[in-house]
């Protein structure tokens, strides 16, 4: 029995965060035994802890800037990514009010509508302990449907660009069964450390579906929507979905929604983006001329990969634009396995700090 078998049938409980717990149990009753034995002292039937928090993760120490805390009313707590100023990527659960126990394959309705998109905090730091939000929450864009099963994820559109954390670049290939990614978020073990962002590295790929993959163990109740980063690109390639309530161990597993599977998903979030950029540029126009033409070339969406057209870092999804000879273009960094496209080389590059590399392109 393959392992996609063996997780087919998850057990989910629900509280404030929306927070989601599964179980690789094979009978219903055994799995909801498991997760109220993991479920804290004080807990209402059928509701377990409402985080997920990173398993033996470390401090962040600012290398992944873009991912941020959600915060839900006044003390739910999700993970996400600015994958632009006004757009944090997350899990549908963490922006949705869902049923309270949640199966997979999905038997009915498990989600009954968007949470108030205002009641969506965003908080910027290492430890957002004392953060106050830089933004909030206008609009919810969601695969749609009532199940959580294969379309956990969302993006949150703010209200007011984040510009104090630089966005994440979405990776366009899909992930494959042996490789490794970053899992960051802002758990905390045990309720513990709770809002300080925690990493852990070198996680494997197990399993790939359509629209799921399947890591070891990584996260723990807490860092729901939290991203799985390309270890070697700082890519996003998926979003935290569900895991544990036991938290270690061979049999446990954490399982992430696919990014790439859903880019029609990210481009209708960028393109509602741009509808409120210009309606803003529209209202500023009016009152002010001068910052209407300043704005006019302004673009929402940077270039998402290697090869677009750029005048500075800022133009490009990851903050590199390479000059040769001929022109400039938007790059990436490659680390030490040459992760490039063909015709692009892992080089080092001026200007990027050592042993930093760079996609080159080759003529």
């Amino acid at each position: 029995m393959g392992l996609r078998r063996r997780l087919g049938f998850l057990v989910v409980a629900v509280v404030a965060v929306v927070g989601l717990a599964c179980s690789p149990a094979a009978e219903r009753e055994s799995a909801i035994e498991r997760v109220m034995e993991n479920a804290p002292a004080d807990a209402g039937p059928g509701v377990v802890a409402d985080r997920v928090e990173l398993l033996r993760g470390v401090p962040s120490r600012g290398r992944d800037p873009s991912v941020v805390a959600l915060r839900i009313g006044e003390s739910g707590l999700c993970s996400g990514t600015l994958i632009s100023p006004r757009l944090v990527l997350t899990a549908r659960h963490c922006v949705s009010k869902t049923a309270k126990v949640v199966e997979c394959p999905a038997p009915g309705v498990q989600v009954y509508s968007d949470r108030d998109p205002r009641d969506l905090a965003v908080l910027v730091g290492e430890d957002i302990g004392a953060a106050r939000p830089l933004a909030r929450g206008i609009a919810i864009v969601s695969p749609g449907g009532v199940t959580l099963c294969e379309a956990d994820i969302a993006v949150l559109v703010l209200d007011e660009p984040v510009v104090v954390a630089k966005a994440a670049p979405l990776r366009a290939r899909g992930p494959a069964a042996g490789d490794r990614i970053r899992a960051v978020g802002f758990g905390g073990p045990n309720g513990e450390d709770r809002g300080k962002k925690l990493l852990r590295e070198h996680v494997p790929v197990l399993d790939v579906t359509t629209a799921e993959f399947t890591v070891g163990e990584a996260t723990c109740l807490g860092d729901s929507g939290g991203p799985a980063v390309d270890e070697d690109t700082g890519e996003i390639i998926g979003v935290v979905s569900r895991g544990g309530p036991d938290c270690e161990g061979e049999d446990v597993h954490n399982i992430y929604t696919r990014v790439d599977t859903y880019a029609w998903l990210m481009e209708e979030a960028f393109a509602r983006v741009g509808e409120i950029d210009l309606e803003e540029r529209t209202d500023a126009g009016a009152k002010n001329p001068a910052l209407k033409a300043a704005k006019r070339g302004s673009k929402s969406k940077p270039a998402s990969d290697i090869g677009g057209p750029c005048t500075s870092g800022a133009d490009c999804a990851a903050g590199i634009c390479l000059t040769d000879d001929a022109r400039s273009y938007c790059s990436r960094p490659c680390g030490s396995g040459d992760r490039c496209p063909t015709r692009y080389h892992c080089l080092p590059a001026a200007g990027l700090p050592a042993p930093e590399r760079a996609c080159t392109q080759v003529r």
